[in-house]
């Protein structure tokens, strides 16, 4: 937000209510004053952010991956497409994995604002692929993340500072709003691969 906003959208509150009052009185100021509020809380819901997420990375750093998954990953085929997705002939000591699993609720969940639920289930599924992952050799952390798949990449991306990010998703999963986004705004390399459905 540059400096000159502020003010703007003050002015923009505060002139369609005195411009109403003067040419039609207290009830048309008032109601002129009101829809101008809920258009500006209408535009202001609709503009999406567009700064970067998270950080420029130097060639030096150690590498850390953060791997987005959307579902537990546990069979053998899985595990072993996530494990050449890692590199895993590429990963040197020192290198860190955190997998990240957002905490996906459902309709009722959401209506009964109980997100405990949508949190078992994204732990149950972490903690089955960190198993299935170190039986691969690869030592991976894990995380839940926020429902929105952007959102818990950004909040894990502000205390991890990961130089890649790979989403693993499966081919009825919809996401490719949150892709294009994460492909716009993420800073660290990121890539997304989609697995197919069982």
């Amino acid at each position: 937000m540059k400096s000159w906003h502020p003010p703007l959208i003050l002015l923009a509150m505060i002139l369609p209510g005195v411009i109403g009052f003067a040419a039609g009185g207290p009830g048309f100021g008032i109601m002129l004053a009101g829809f101008c509020l809920v258009g500006l809380v209408v535009i202001v819901l609709r503009l999406a952010p567009n700064d970067p997420i998270g950080m420029n990375q130097h060639p030096e750093l150690v590498r850390r991956l953060l791997v987005v998954t959307t579902f537990p990953i546990e069979d053998p085929r899985t595990v072993e497409r996530v494990a050449d997705e890692i590199e895993l002939s590429a990963v040197e000591p020192g290198t860190e994995v955190k997998l990240l699993a957002p905490a996906s609720s459902t309709f009722l969940d959401r209506w009964a604002t109980d997100l405990r639920a949508a949190r078992r289930r994204a732990q149950r599924d972490l903690v089955i692929s960190v198993a299935s992952l170190t039986l691969t050799g690869v030592d991976a952390g894990a995380q839940v993340g926020d429902e929105n798949l952007v959102y818990a990449v950004e909040d894990q991306l502000a205390t991890y500072d990961a130089t890649s990010v790979i989403l693993i998703s499966r081919e009825n999963d919809r996401f490719e709003g949150s892709v294009e986004v994460l492909k716009k705004r993420l800073k660290p390399a990121f890539r997304h691969v989609v697995l197919a459905s069982h």
